[in-house]
């Protein structure tokens, strides 16, 4: 079966996801900077260079989000969910599209582009869209969690009905590991997600 033809939304995608690795990076220094300022007093030379740097962080970021928005238009373009499901993918990528396309917004009102008396709606409002989107997310990473847990169980009763009858299985064997390091990683991202949208909360 041949595969689907990318179209320019497709590659426009595609593009852009290899920027992920920089902005992960640059929210973990943003987040480490803004742990230290809290935890240092706040008048010492260390703490306001932090601070401006914590700041200085949280635009470039920005920067790198331009257009970032179109992977959230593409995901739900090819949704493959026909259940009440996607009406989370809806609100989880809607909200998470709607943040990032107003995050073009704000970076233009700190590089001076647009007017300053627009930042505190934008911030707002595109802080609201996050929570919104972290909430889907969230919904939709308890539910892959479930599903990955029953399949768990399921791999590992087979195994235990093989083992009891003298048989050893490899692949079974690696199909558990699989499942659990999915599992593992499933709640990885669900703890990061609730971590971010506690930030978030901060700023609506």
């Amino acid at each position: 079966m041949s595969k689907p033809q990318e179209d320019f939304l497709d590659k426009t995608s595609r593009f852009l996801a290899k920027r992920e690795g920089i902005d992960k990076t640059l929210k973990l220094l943003r987040y480490t900077a803004r742990l230290v300022v809290s935890l240092q007093p706040k008048d010492q030379e260390l703490t306001k260079r932090l601070a401006a740097f914590e700041k200085s962080v949280g635009v470039s970021r920005k920067a790198f989000r331009l257009g970032k928005f179109l992977q959230d238009v593409n995901s739900l373009r090819h949704s493959q969910t026909k259940d009440a499901q996607f009406v989370l993918e809806l609100v989880a990528y809607g909200g998470e599209g709607i943040y990032y396309f107003l995050e073009q917004f704000t970076w233009l009102v700190k590089t001076g582009a647009l007017s300053k008396d627009l930042e505190e709606r934008l911030a707002y409002a595109s802080a609201l869209a996050e929570l919104v989107g972290y909430a889907g997310n969230i919904w939709l990473s308890f539910l892959k969690l479930q599903k990955l847990m029953q399949q768990e169980r399921e791999v590992e009763a087979t195994i235990t009905k093989t083992c009891k009858e003298g048989v050893t299985d490899s692949a079974l064997e690696a199909k558990l590991g699989a499942v659990r390091f999915q599992r593992r990683l499933r709640t990885a991202f669900i703890v990061q997600d609730l971590a971010d949208s506690v930030m978030a909360l901060n700023d609506v």
